[in-house]
């Protein structure tokens, strides 16, 4: 039976970085998009509008909040997606790990039980980790995500403070709940009086129609929701947004308290970018040519993997979650892999246990160029074999 206990993160968002700026390797380890994907044009007429037109207000202090014409903005966004939000209770942070991270240390306590998906995001364990909590893994059962007869069985009986959950294409796995399942989660945390931090990072890269954020569900008293820009415009820009819901004020103290407010230059060119309506248009070729990308991939796993190779095809994005034979040191192939100028996340780094899915990986699909993929993709083929 799952129960939570304390434990050690077991990967490093300091190193994934550092690895991202090697030229050197066939990098499907790093969660970024490729390079064609940044809509360079468009962000160069933005900034130079911004430093023509706006430069005093770009390149000055303003509000820890955020932007406020970039928050109405969003607001009006976000309500197209059924949340209903104000620019009083949104704030713009530096990424969606700040926001992510922030919203973290202001809910949880050393030795408080924090559920979270299994497998998680690595830099979201390392804070879970590194703050004492105890953690109640919750299984990712296939690509609709968890068991929600099994949250509602752990979270009666071990009433968990928090349940940190990616929603939309939840990183690793790819697992998207459905409206539905995220409805019933939803009631299953407010009957067990769990506060959902929910990460749709990943969430204007679905494929699902009219699929809808968590929070769409609440008003803000149970759901506490970040995402950013980075998988969806460009990482650089490190434009981020929380919802703290009633914890806005504690959370834009935290916020002021960390870095005063984000970068001002950054947000004033976003919003300059948003009112030019190319956002929409930018994410339909988005979803295409990551869709194209992960069929690449898929491809060649079944060509090139063992034949045994299990590969959980997400509905949108541009991550594969990818199960190898039992048997095949993952240790072994990384090391090989490094040797050949071949990065991928082992799954290890993605659980709290350490005898949970040794034998997975985590493969990004877009940032390398299509040669570079296959190229890559069949280097660890050959390793395997």
């Amino acid at each position: 039976m799952i129960s939570p206990y304390a434990f050690r993160p077991r990967g490093r968002l300091l190193d994934f970085m550092r690895q991202v700026g090697n030229p050197d390797l066939i990098n499907l380890a790093a969660g970024l998009p490729s390079i064609e994907c940044v809509p360079k044009a468009a962000l160069e007429h933005a900034f130079a509008e911004t430093l023509r037109v706006n430069a005093d207000e770009a390149l000055g202090y303003h509000t820890p909040d955020g932007d406020l014409r970039l928050r109405e903005i969003l607001v009006d966004r976000f309500q197209r997606r059924g949340i209903q939000a104000s620019v009083e209770k949104m704030i713009i942070t530096t990424g969606c790990t700040q926001a992510l991270h922030g919203m973290i240390r202001l809910l949880a306590r050393p030795g408080d039980v924090i559920a979270c998906e299994a497998p998680a995001y690595y830099a979201t364990l390392e804070i879970l980790g590194d703050l004492g909590v105890r953690v109640l893994p919750i299984p990712v059962r296939d690509s609709e995500g968890t068991d929600l007869d099994l949250v509602r069985t752990l979270f009666r009986r071990f009433r968990p403070t928090l349940f940190v959950i990616c929603s939309t294409l939840s990183n690793p796995s790819g697992s998207t709940l459905s409206n539905e399942a995220r409805i019933e989660l939803l009631r299953i945390c407010q009957e067990s009086g769990t506060r959902i931090l929910e990460d749709e990072i990943y969430g204007e890269l679905s494929e699902i129609p009219d699929l809808k954020p968590i929070r769409a569900f609440d008003d803000g008293s149970t759901v506490a929701y970040v995402t950013s820009f980075s998988k969806s415009v460009a990482p650089g820009l490190r434009i981020g947004v929380c919802l703290p819901g009633i914890d806005s004020d504690s959370f834009a103290l935290l916020k002021c308290q960390q870095d005063m407010h984000s970068a001002t230059l950054c947000e004033v060119a976003f919003r300059n970018y948003l009112e030019r309506n190319e956002l929409d248009q930018h994410l339909a070729f988005l979803r295409t040519f990551n869709r194209k990308r992960r069929e690449l991939g898929i491809r060649v796993i079944h060509q090139c993997f063992p034949t045994s190779t299990r590969v959980w095809e997400p509905a949108g994005g541009f991550m594969l979650w990818v199960e190898i034979p039992a048997g095949i040191d993952i240790e072994r192939v990384y090391q090989q892999a490094m040797e050949m100028k071949v990065a991928f996340c082992r799954g290890a780094v993605f659980f709290t246990s350490e005898n949970e899915h040794v034998g997975a990986m985590r493969l990004n699909c877009s940032r390398p160029n299509e040669a570079a993929l296959v190229q890559g993709l069949k280097i660890l083929g050959q390793i395997m074999s």
